[in-house]
């Protein structure tokens, strides 16, 4: 080897090992940089120059050093594809829990003003009109608990439409969030494209991207591939983003309709039932109204039950076939005492007329309670079933969550130790050099002192 190839050999490895420990200053400084992916050195050994005339030599040269090929993301691509599905999952069980507490929490479960109490205390004040049937003080608050039955279940329509207009809201969001996202990921393909081409990676964009693929994940079920012009992402079985163009999603809400998300320009629709969305387009167009459906049922089964063991009945005035319940408010929401009821001594308690300590009908009408009880307990279990099977199905995904993510963090997380060390190892090889430039310098300080 000559003394010239020497002073090659140094001069490049003294930029290399510049280079390594600016990596390892670079990982180390971004320890606790969320979405950092710890960068990489790729090292390759230069074997001799094969240019121009080569002459026969005892010498040879045996190479010309070590040249940096290339720096790279540390990331393992199917735990990023596995965390993303876990994050779709967890995503939607969230939302999903979310949404559920809020519609349990309209029932007032454990509240003491629940809508079992309150039916609880209207089948009491019947007991109590069967015990004193001429007690016009037991009539009145017999009315008066009517009005609460009534006034609970009007409290429930309207805060079960204002959870709808709130999920409404909370999905057009999440589609706008969506947008968002996709619109950034193709502006950083473009970004990461042309930074490439120039032959200078922005490996900072990509871990942008990866990152913002990530956020998209918890919205809907994402699948990525790695094109030549960046990442082509799919939404459902749609290509909702290919190269810098985005397709974005599309929420129609239609009035008295379901609500619908389609892909923008195209009449296909977003079907999937996962990743927040998911869940937010189920509670709207499902749980909502199958729970206000359940809750109108029992409103109607009250309001033509009593009515009809009512009408057979006799007023202390004489008075019969009167309705209880205003027959034509049959849903939760337009639920009312009927204008018969303007004088408590109007409720038919007495099977017979002029007999007013007669309680036959308030007795038959305090029966009901074991079936309207059983009703309320359906409904309200039936969103507690399902709560419960959200929150369930949350803390199985968080812990899947969890264990990715730290999976991935051995891969591409920074380990301070890790990088110290190469960090003295790059430092002992950066004076290892110098020790061999400076032995140069001496051997042709020797051949010129000849």
């Amino acid at each position: 080897m000559s003394i010239q190839n020497l002073y090659r050999l140094s001069r490049r490895s003294f930029g290399v090992f510049s280079a390594q420990m600016n990596v390892a200053g670079q990982n180390i400084a971004n320890a606790t940089t969320p979405g950092y992916s710890r960068r990489r050195l790729t090292l390759a050994t230069v074997g001799p120059p094969q240019r121009g005339i080569q002459f026969g030599s005892p010498f040879p040269t045996v190479g010309t050093g070590v040249s940096a090929e290339n720096l790279e993301r540390m990331r393992d691509g199917l735990l990023a594809s596995a965390s993303g599905e876990a994050r779709t999952d967890l995503g939607g069980a969230e939302e999903e829990t979310r949404l559920l507490s809020a519609l349990e929490g309209l029932f007032g479960v454990d509240s003491g003003a629940s809508l079992q109490d309150v039916m609880g205390d209207f089948w009491n004040a019947w007991s109590d009109l069967a015990n004193n049937p001429t007690d016009t003080g037991v009539r009145a608050s017999l009315l008066s608990q009517a009005e609460t039955v009534a006034g609970t279940l009007n409290d429930l329509d309207d805060n079960m439409t204002r959870l709808a207009t709130e999920t409404q809201t909370a999905l057009g969001n999440s589609v706008d969030q969506v947008n968002g996202l996709l619109d950034e990921i193709a502006a950083l393909n473009e970004q990461i494209s042309t930074a490439q081409a120039a032959g200078s990676p922005d490996l900072a964009a990509e871990d942008r991207r990866d990152g913002a693929v990530a956020e998209l994940a918890a919205f809907v079920p994402v699948n990525v591939s790695e094109e030549s012009d960046g990442y082509a992402v799919t939404i459902d079985g749609m290509i909702a983003v290919q190269g810098d163009q985005a397709r974005g999603l599309t929420l129609d809400t239609p009035a008295g309709g379901p609500a619908a998300i389609r892909f923008e320009g195209t009449t296909v629709a977003f079907s999937s039932s996962d990743g927040q969305v998911g869940a937010q387009l189920r509670t709207l167009n499902e749980t909502i109204p199958d729970t206000r459906d359940a809750l109108n049922t029992f409103a109607e089964s009250l309001v033509t039950t009593v009515n009809a063991q009512h009408a057979t009945g006799f007023g202390l005035d004489g008075s019969t076939g009167l309705n209880f319940f205003d027959p034509a408010g049959l849903t939760a929401g337009s639920i009312r005492l009927s204008d018969d009821m303007d004088n408590p001594a109007k409720i038919a308690a007495s099977s017979a007329l002029d007999e007013p300590g007669n309680s036959d009908i308030a007795l038959e009408l305090s029966k009901l309670r074991e079936t309207f009880d059983q009703q309320v307990v359906d409904l309200v279990s039936g969103v507690g079933a399902k709560l419960k099977a959200a929150q369930t199905a949350a803390g199985g995904h968080a812990a899947v969550v969890s264990h990715l993510d730290a999976m991935a963090r051995g891969v591409s997380g920074v380990s301070l130790d890790e990088e110290m060390t190469y960090l003295i190892e790059s430092q002992q090889a950066f004076a290892a050099v110098a020790r061999v430039l400076n032995t140069a310098d001496e051997m042709m300080e020797t051949i010129l002192a000849l």
